[in-house]
């Protein structure tokens, strides 16, 4: 199963975005499936916010599902993208 990160990135200390999405890759390799980060989607860091929604939603749509870290809700991107998530039926995943 492919699971897409999703989280607030945006306005936070990039060391502290890395964290968390190598934390939750490392959750999501542990129960034996394959981790999406969108902090890999292939664009520089430097890209704006559009160019990385574009291209984060390019890689969402093709996962089986979500996993939202960190107080996901206060992003607009990451709620964008559990909003997505949701009307695509894309599951939401969790890790206990």
């Amino acid at each position: 199963m492919k699971v897409y990160i999703s989280g607030p990135i945006t306005g936070l200390p990039i060391k502290e975005v890395r964290r968390r999405f190598a934390k939750a890759e490392t959750e999501i390799l542990a129960r034996g499936h394959e981790p999406v980060n969108p902090l890999k989607n292939g664009l520089p860091e430097s890209a704006n916010w559009y160019e990385h929604m574009r291209a984060d939603i390019k890689m969402l749509v093709d996962c089986d599902a979500i996993y939202m870290i960190g107080e996901w809700w206060n992003s607009q991107g990451a709620r964008f993208e559990w909003q997505l998530a949701r009307d695509l039926w894309i599951d939401e995943y969790e890790t206990h």
